[in-house]
């Protein structure tokens, strides 16, 4: 996952800086047509999948969704896009932020995306904007998945101001 998930970051940095007018020295132009001809794409988000899909398929990830974090599993990648299976679907045109954690070492990717289709617990994405890529240190580091409520700040008691 770790190796797709490099060449993924790699490509869409690549690009980036081709959407930005932003000239490629000889040895990225070099990289980009490799990456080009080695990631799958159509020119948008991957279509529905298999019919045999099995729910338990494909990597665990996070994605932003309507102000909280959610798990979904990455059933599809290519060089435009995401295709994966999530328990709430957010609507087509929504931006998101889809979160992978590799390991070998531990490194947090972050894409930016749009949702492109969804169909049932299933949504395709295409890239949207520059990813990140950093390394982490320590195994905590970075986790999305703590439980803030920002409507009543932590724990289940509301917070309350007396004067």
């Amino acid at each position: 996952m770790r190796d797709l998930m490099e060449l993924l970051c790699d490509y869409l940095m690549l690009e980036d800086k081709r959407a930005r007018g932003v000239a490629l020295t000889a040895a990225q132009h070099a990289r980009w047509i490799t990456l080009l001809k080695a990631l799958p794409g159509t020119g948008s988000a991957p279509g529905p999948g298999p019919e045999k899909e099995r729910v338990e398929d494909g990597a665990l990830v996070e994605l932003t969704a309507n102000g909280r974090f959610e798990a979904a599993r990455l059933m599809g990648i290519s060089r435009d896009g995401l295709r994966m299976r999530i328990q709430h679907p957010l609507l087509p045109g929504t931006q998101t932020l889809v979160r992978v954690i590799a390991e070998g070492p531990r490194t947090e990717y972050v894409y930016p995306c749009v949702v492109a289709w969804c169909d049932g617990h299933v949504m395709g994405l295409r890239f949207d904007g520059r990813p990140s890529r950093a390394l982490l240190l320590r195994s905590e580091a970075g986790d999305w998945q703590c439980p803030l409520n920002l409507q009543t700040g932590w724990g289940v008691r509301a917070t309350s101001a007396r004067a």
